[in-house]
């Protein structure tokens, strides 16, 4: 499998977001009074749409296999 540079897949994950954005993929933003603060969903909409995202995401031994390296320990 050919891999791209990091930066390049970074380029066209954003741009795969933008894209789904524009096309309603993504629920409309919350007004601040009705998000809860230190949650990282509101709703099950929300919920959906982290799972989405989460699925998307590679692994940290799949990363280590393509050459990427994990932010220092916090």
């Amino acid at each position: 499998m050919i891999h791209k540079d990091p930066e390049e897949e970074q380029q066209k994950y954003v741009e795969k977001q933008i894209r789904e954005a524009r096309e309603g993929e993504y629920p409309e933003h919350k007004e601040i009074s009705a998000a809860e603060n230190g949650s990282m969903v509101n709703d099950m909409e929300d919920l959906r749409q982290l799972g989405e995202d989460m699925e998307d995401m590679a692994t940290g031994s799949e990363d280590r296999k393509r050459g990427l390296q994990s932010d220092p320990e916090q």
